[in-house]
């Protein structure tokens, strides 16, 4: 299976299942039931989202960004998101990007599950799997992602790349309402590392939060974002961002592997400096030739 292919699949996937979930969100819990207070909470508190608005800077440009998640509890141990990006950049055209949780979790302790990942540009196609795994420690959270990574080129000149990929945050509420993240990340080469901050606005009539993030690789090149982010469902309108964040919606892992993966979503095959000097025959009457992509030598002209 090709992996344009395997992209539509994912991708397809994710969106039906953030569809269904999102055609599902006017449940509510039966007020009849009561509820042990001793009990464990569950890994999702309720059919849940988030939808997310960013511009940005990027390196050469600039970017416009638009993504959402969705949840769904599945009984009272699991649940499953699915994610969806899509993102308009300056130099190198639109980019979109999805990735499909399923995990189970106890929100005050720890979240544990499996997840995959694809991003699309114009030039390339990264699609990602492994584990994922968060660990509650009072008011700071630890934050995991890593597996397996295999980019594909649309130039035939490229080398195609698989190996690993790994993302980790330490995040830290200082407030309910206020979050500050750092991390590092490696995608099959590339180092980055980034810093943000979201803060939940209360009175506004929804959950309502501003949001910045900043990425710099090892090579050079850089993201930087602000935004807004908005919640909804998840059984409690007056939820600080803390709960949310543990037990409602995991981060959204396509807004994650787009900015993790870096400049090499956008690789183009180098080609000679000066083609017409290269292609050009010297020794045959300066007779002109052309430089095949293909072949990545110079073909004669045929007149």
């Amino acid at each position: 299976m090709s992996m344009r292919a395997l992209s539509v699949i994912l991708l397809g996937t994710a969106g039906a299942c953030c569809w269904q979930m999102a055609s599902a969100a006017d449940l509510v819990l039966d007020p009849g039931v009561i509820v042990d207070p001793n009990a464990q909470l569950p890994a999702v508190s309720g059919i849940n989202g988030k939808w997310e608005f960013d511009p940005g800077l990027l390196t050469g440009g600039g970017l416009v960004r638009a993504a959402g998640s969705v949840s769904i509890p599945l009984g009272d141990r699991f649940g499953v998101q699915g994610d969806m990006m899509g993102t308009w950049t300056s130099p190198n055209g639109f980019i979109y990007s999805g990735a499909l949780h399923a995990f189970t979790r106890d929100p005050e302790r720890y979240l544990a599950g499996l997840t995959g990942g694809i991003v699309v540009s114009p030039q390339a196609t990264l699609a990602v799997i492994g584990p994922e795994a968060e660990l509650y420690l009072d008011r700071v959270s630890l934050e995991g992602w890593a597996g397996f990574a295999s980019l594909n080129y649309v130039d035939p000149a490229l080398v195609d790349k698989t190996g690993v990929f790994a993302i980790g945050d330490l995040a830290y509420y200082p407030m309910d309402d206020w979050r500050f993240v750092v991390g590092g990340s490696y995608v099959l080469g590339d180092l980055s590392v980034h810093g943000g901050t979201e803060y939940l606005f209360r009175g506004l009539g929804a959950p309502i939060s501003a949001v910045a993030d900043a990425r710099y690789h090892a090579n050079g090149n850089y993201t930087f974002t602000v935004g807004i982010k908005g919640y909804f469902g998840g059984n409690d309108d007056q939820k600080s961002l803390i709960l949310r964040h543990r037990q409602d919606d995991p981060p959204d892992r396509a807004i994650d592997l787009f900015t993790a993966a870096g400049s090499q979503l956008f690789d183009k095959a180098s080609t000679p400096v000066d083609l017409e000097q290269v292609c050009l025959d010297t020794e045959t009457s300066n007779s002109e030739w052309i430089w095949n992509p293909e072949t990545l030598n110079c073909d004669p002209v045929l007149s």
